[in-house]
């Protein structure tokens, strides 16, 4: 997935953390949600900031990116 903080050297030494909807392990989702690919993205480089605990001006950035997307995505508030 190519997008704004793919492309963004700022970002480049994250690795993304992908959505895991739980079908990787073979379980079938009760109903999966198209999200649309720039909040998937942002939501997978809010995943790995949340997992290495960074506390810095692009987390904070990210975190009002994906706020602005979707308010009630209560996590990122936990986080911003």
């Amino acid at each position: 997935m190519e997008g704004k903080y793919s492309t963004d050297p700022e970002w480049a030494s994250v690795t993304p953390i992908d959505l895991d909807d739980g079908s990787s392990s073979g379980a079938m989702p009760l109903a999966t949600i198209a999200y649309p690919a720039e909040y998937l993205e942002a939501t997978s480089y809010l995943r790995a900031v949340m997992a290495a605990n960074e506390m810095s001006e692009r987390a904070l950035s990210l975190t009002k990116d994906v706020i602005s997307m979707n308010p009630a995505h209560y996590t990122v508030w936990y986080v911003g």
